[in-house]
């Protein structure tokens, strides 16, 4: 039987984004879990998302890497982030309870499995949080990834990158529900999409499959009642561009 492999990025404590994701995920026949980091930061609901990821985890259904929202509870990165990351990061952190932190602490910041590897920014020095959005930071990120699949989140934008027949990176744009034939003759790396917070101009949530057997994959959008969502930053206080952002996804 085949796997397939459900990527999520950058959920960022928004509940009704990643509940959209996780029940469409389980009709298109997921079977493990990979969180690609970024639980918490920015939206409503980080005591839920972190309490379901660890569950998942807990129970050997899922991995889960470390993302710089998700490190940010329990180091400063006020000079990394701008004021308005930051001041959701503050709240987000005082909502937390020392369990949720004892998870987030624990992760990992990069996986390997197989052929493939999981981490939330590049795979090229990964402590620093660098972006993979365009050929040259896609090469980096394989050529110290290793491995055939790399799988980031962390630009919030949905894009795969393939490599050529001379060695290059190229991009890639993956149109949504579409399975994209990944051959293991070369290395490629996919950057999922946020789930929680996209930034493409489509306010849909994202999230990927990945069949390794089969070696192909498919970038899912999902409609949610992302102004609910919106609604819940509104009341919790958070910063107001936040609940926009849910709404146009810019």
């Amino acid at each position: 039987m085949s796997e397939r492999i459900g990527l999520f990025a950058d959920i960022h404590s928004n509940l009704e984004a990643f509940d959209a994701c996780l029940q469409q995920a389980s009709v298109l026949g997921v079977t493990r879990m990979v969180f690609l980091g970024d639980l918490v930061g920015y939206n409503a609901d980080p005591v839920a998302v972190v309490d379901r990821v660890a569950d998942l985890v807990h129970a050997g259904k899922a991995i889960a890497v470390m993302g710089n929202h998700d490190q940010a509870m329990f180091t400063d990165h006020s000079r990394l982030m701008n004021p308005v990351a930051w001041a959701a990061n503050e709240w987000t952190r005082q909502q937390l309870e020392s369990k949720h932190i004892e998870f987030l602490k624990q992760l990992p910041i990069m996986v390997k499995d197989g052929d493939a590897c999981y981490v939330h920014a590049s795979a090229y020095q990964p402590e620093n949080w660098r972006y993979v959005n365009n050929d040259v930071s896609a090469w980096q990120c394989a050529e110290y990834s290793g491995e055939i699949y790399t799988f980031v989140g962390h630009e919030h934008d949905p894009m795969l990158f393939y490599q050529t027949e001379i060695g290059k990176l190229r991009r890639f744009k993956p149109h949504p529900g579409k399975d994209v034939p990944m051959p293991s003759h070369r290395r490629w790396v996919a950057v999922v999409g946020s789930v929680g917070q996209p930034r493409d101009g489509k306010p849909e949530a994202c999230f990927a499959i990945f069949d390794p057997r089969e070696q192909h994959m498919s970038f899912q959008r999902v409609p949610y009642d992302n102004y609910s969502a919106a609604e819940k930053v509104r009341r919790a206080g958070l910063p107001e561009m936040l609940a926009d952002r849910l709404i146009t996804a810019e």
